[in-house]
């Protein structure tokens, strides 16, 4: 498939729209925080698009259903914080699963198919226990995170 942009072919997961320009995507990852003398580092190993909102409107009504469900969410940028679910310590330093909403901006050329990070918030992290790192795909199911995909 010869995609012409970041967003083509793609669709908002609550009003079912085809994606614009500037858009907005839900994905969870496994990842590891790694402090660097130029500062913090996200090394990410594992990252899986959930879905995608057309909208600031779709995104914050989704951000909403999925941060009600849980127990602590929009976790602190601190070394170790609470999992959103069971409140059990999460060391960043050590793999996690961490849940992104992520709005972009396409960049594409017409040699290349890309999209500029315009921002990002992390909407939680989970223990061990909860969603187990290096294996986002499986974590947990998405119904869990309050919208449905």
């Amino acid at each position: 498939m010869n995609m012409a942009n970041s967003y083509e072919g793609r669709y908002c997961g609550v009003c079912e729209h085809e994606l614009h320009k500037g858009y907005f995507s839900l994905c969870k990852r496994s990842q590891t925080l790694t402090d660097t003398p130029s500062g913090t580092v996200v090394m990410v190993s594992d990252d899986e698009l959930v879905t995608d909102f057309c909208g600031s409107e779709c995104s914050e009504y989704a951000e909403a259903a999925i941060t009600s469900t849980l127990t602590s969410p929009y976790p602190s940028r601190g070394k170790t914080v609470p999992c959103s679910l069971c409140l059990q310590p999460v060391d960043r330093a050590l793999p996690h699963v961490s849940v992104n909403m992520t709005q972009f901006e396409d960049a594409s050329q017409p040699w290349l198919c890309s999209a500029r990070v315009v921002d990002e918030r992390e909407l939680a992290v989970y223990c061990a226990a909860c969603a187990q790192p290096g294996r986002a795909l499986q974590a947990f199911d998405e119904s869990e995170l309050g919208v449905a995909v």
